[in-house]
């Protein structure tokens, strides 16, 4: 298993009319990108999960398994990929997942369809 699922959270959601980023946004009791960040974890896929962002200060405050990491986003959303894939190159993955945090509702069995 050399899987690792990257977590887009640097955008600043300008379109979603709040005063927080869609991601950081409360969605069925918690935070929406927590919802991403649970499914990768239950989903037992991933070597690795890797959450990328501008908000460190807010994601730094949770309690966090160690196979999670936090690295600063970029000014674009591929700036963001770029860094994650720059950082993820030193365990030479297989796989590399990139999600959207705002985009909770995947599935799991999507997941393993292409792992």
């Amino acid at each position: 298993m050399n899987n690792y699922f990257v977590i887009l959270a640097a955008g600043k959601s300008k379109r979603f009319n709040k005063k927080i980023p869609k991601q950081f946004f409360n969605y069925r009791n918690k935070e929406i990108i927590d919802h991403s960040i649970e499914k990768s974890l239950n989903s037992k896929l991933f070597k690795k999960i890797l959450i990328v962002s501008n908000n460190l200060k807010h994601l730094k405050k949770k309690k966090y398994p160690k196979s999670i990491s936090i690295i600063k986003g970029g000014k674009e959303r591929f700036d963001s990929s770029f860094k994650a894939l720059k950082y993820l190159k030193r365990y030479k993955p297989k796989n590399v997942f990139i999600h959207d945090a705002a985009r909770p509702n995947f599935s799991i069995g999507l997941l393993k369809k292409y792992c």
